[in-house]
């Protein structure tokens, strides 16, 4: 698993936001690892816990180590401390329900004061990890200037997804496939009417072309092609990425045929060659539905 960024880089990278950006960031990351905590505790000792079921009846059902607040000092500060003595930037605050016993720890006392074994410890921090991963994934989409994709502005979101894209907060791999999971079926409705909306707009201008050619038969210049490669890249761009990324799932050798083939396209239309949009749309969506990203 790759490592988070380093605390200088992060603290950067929080100065590019505003006050209410920063703000629903640390909470979101907050909340997330409290959650991390309650599930990895409740796998362990074989609790199944249900989806609509309130974080307080879910400690009242476990009663055990609960994970009560996060404290961060900030960048550079270590204004807390450890049982154990060692000054602390981030400081876990557990509470003990049923025996009512708290402590103020730092990640690598956690097991050491509340004898939770070391294999849940361990997982328990790789979540808060992937946590900070996923952290680090919006802070850097947020420099590159990420903007949502614009089928979702048709969307009823989720209340605390329409509130990041409100104060102009990226989505995370993570959330993206959670708009994506639970509208599917309107984002290929969608997305399908915006590419035929697509396809008639340029068999219209092709239609315009071939009247102007046929009303002017020696024109002074050429016509621009109606599909360039950077075009092709702005509208396409994100789809093609996913499926590189996913590349190495692709088993089925004719879905591999088809890979090479829109890849081979992509080359030509640089190049300027003849290029078959129709083709390349129905073999880039087809590869899209057999990897499950659309």
């Amino acid at each position: 698993m790759p490592s988070p960024l380093v605390e200088k880089e992060v603290n950067r990278l929080y100065q590019l936001l505003n006050e209410a950006q920063i703000s629903f960031l640390q909470d979101y990351i907050k909340q997330s690892k409290k959650s991390k905590w309650l599930e990895r505790l409740a796998r362990k000792k074989g609790i199944v816990l249900d989806k609509d079921q309130s974080a307080e009846d879910a400690w009242d059902k476990l009663n055990d180590w609960e994970l009560k607040e996060i404290l961060d000092g900030g960048y550079g500060n270590r204004p807390y401390k450890c049982e154990c003595g060692m000054a602390l930037r981030f400081c876990y605050i557990v509470r003990h329900r049923k025996e009512n016993r708290t402590f103020r720890l730092g990640e690598t006392c956690l097991g050491n004061y509340t004898l939770l074994s070391p294999d849940l410890i361990r997982d328990i921090i790789n979540g808060f990890h992937k946590i900070d991963l996923e952290r680090d994934e919006i802070l850097n989409k947020f420099e590159l200037g990420w903007t949502p994709p614009l089928d979702y502005a048709s969307l009823s979101l989720p209340e605390d997804i329409q509130r990041q894209i409100d104060i102009g907060l990226p989505l995370s791999y993570l959330q993206t496939n959670r708009v994506e999971n639970l509208f599917k079926p309107d984002l290929i409705r969608l997305r399908k009417q915006r590419e035929q909306d697509n396809l008639a707009q340029l068999h219209a201008r092709k239609a315009a072309l071939t009247a102007r050619k046929t009303s002017q038969p020696a024109p002074s210049a050429p016509s621009a092609e109606l599909v360039t490669y950077e075009w092709m890249i702005s509208r396409h761009g994100e789809h093609l990425t996913q499926i590189k990324d996913n590349e190495h799932r692709l088993k089925n050798m004719v879905m591999l045929a088809k890979w090479e083939q829109l890849q081979q396209m992509i080359q030509d239309l640089q190049r300027h060659d003849p290029f078959d949009y129709s083709t390349f749309l129905s073999d880039m969506f087809e590869l899209l539905y057999e990897l499950d990203l659309y």
